[in-house]
């Protein structure tokens, strides 16, 4: 059994159809959240996702679609492209976000794993390829799956603390690691290996530009095409920078 792993679309269709059509084998796909916010191409991305079967379990972001009030103290601009990520979907594609499952254990081709998106509560909320022991194993408090996969930190690594696999696939549409690349895994008959395509970033740049509410917040705009064509996504920052000077995706 070939199973697809994604995390982190964040809107962005043209990465994910890249990584869709390498793929194209797959039998099942395990999807570990935040498909949206705060990408160029929702329409676009949630009609590809709608084609995926598997287990596909619901990020923070996704909670931000349908509640709102969770954005409703950041600043001005994402505020603003946020509520027009909002206004584009139909009621359709808010059942299907409200459909996304819960983390937790599931069985995947007769194997038990354990998907969470991966956000923890704290100070830290991120896990990081140098992260200790400790902090990682929260990610899947309270469970003994053999295999956990989550996403959240967009930084493809995996890391063995005691008789668990912590496995991140890294981010599809919003590399941090100053790689322009759609980052994945696949798992297939039980062995996981990390993966990578190239895709054409100009009709996410294209639509961004079209986004009518940030033409008030030009300086904004721009900030977050050099982010995705630099591939460092919110800007090029620690951790981000260090763990791309590692080789990291």
């Amino acid at each position: 059994m070939k199973v697809l792993v994604i995390s982190d679309i964040h809107g962005n269709a043209e990465a994910l159809e890249a990584v869709l059509k390498k793929e194209q084998d797959t039998d099942s796909a395990i999807f570990l959240g935040d498909a949206l916010l705060s990408g160029t191409q929702p329409k676009e991305t949630i009609d590809l996702m709608k084609e995926l079967s598997g287990i596909l379990i619901t990020g923070p972001h996704d909670l931000d679609i349908l509640e709102p009030d969770r954005f409703a103290q950041w600043p001005d601009p994402w505020k603003a492209w946020n509520n027009w990520i909002i206004d584009k979907l139909t009621q359709a594609d808010r059942d299907f976000l409200q459909e996304l499952k819960p983390e937790g254990e599931y069985d995947v081709g007769g194997r038990r794993l354990y998907l969470t998106h991966g956000a923890l509560e704290g100070k830290i909320r991120h896990v990081l390829p140098d992260a200790e022991d400790d902090h990682v194993a929260k990610l899947a408090a309270g469970h003994d799956s053999p295999m956990v996969l989550f996403g959240h930190s967009h930084i493809q690594f995996t890391r063995t603390v005691g008789e668990q696999q912590f496995i991140n696939p890294g981010s599809v549409g919003q590399n941090r690691c100053g790689k322009l690349l759609a980052c994945y895994g696949i798992l297939e008959d039980g062995v996981y290996r990390p993966c990578q395509v190239e895709y054409d970033p100009a009709p996410w740049v294209e639509a961004l530009e079209a986004i009518d509410p940030l033409a008030a917040h030009s300086d904004f705009r721009e900030w977050i095409k050099q982010g995705l064509l630099s591939g460092y996504g919110i800007g090029k920052q620690e951790p981000w920078t260090r763990f791309a000077e590692e080789g990291y995706c």
